[in-house]
């Protein structure tokens, strides 16, 4: 067999691509791992620091709007204590964010786990295979 050259080695002291050892697998195998991870780091290179610098945006945007509904709650509170007793506008204010916050949850969880019926059959696992 050729001796076959290998850019970026020591040319052709290397042993042939496939010899009977297996020897030529592994360097192909770590060429191939040592491309893929190349092109990844060139293709998500620019990404990165875009995703970084807006990922620190929305953080402080989102704290922003914890503030935001922190200051609109205090409002609900007091304009309810106008007619009625402080400990009854906080028990009010307190028991529309819980309902609110269980009608986000359901929500969520009905958009990120479908119904049984609406997973197609593969995914069901076994279930979907015992005899009927």
């Amino acid at each position: 067999m050729d001796m076959v050259e290998v850019p970026g080695t020591d040319g052709p002291n290397l042993p042939p691509l496939l010899d009977a050892t297996g020897a030529g697998g592994t360097q192909v195998n770590r060429m191939v791992r040592e491309q893929i991870e190349l092109a990844v780091r060139e293709a998500l290179g620019g990404m990165v620091p875009r995703l970084r610098e807006g990922a620190k945006w929305n953080a402080m945007a989102a704290v922003l709007a914890l503030y935001g509904g922190g200051a609109l709650v205090t409002t609900m509170l007091l304009l309810i204590a106008l007619v009625a007793p402080a400990w009854v506008a906080a028990l009010i204010v307190g028991v529309l964010l819980v309902i609110a916050a269980a009608i986000v949850r359901a929500l969520a969880k009905s958009r990120t786990h479908p119904e049984p019926s609406h997973v197609p059959a593969e995914r069901r696992g076994v279930e979907s295979h015992r005899p009927g």
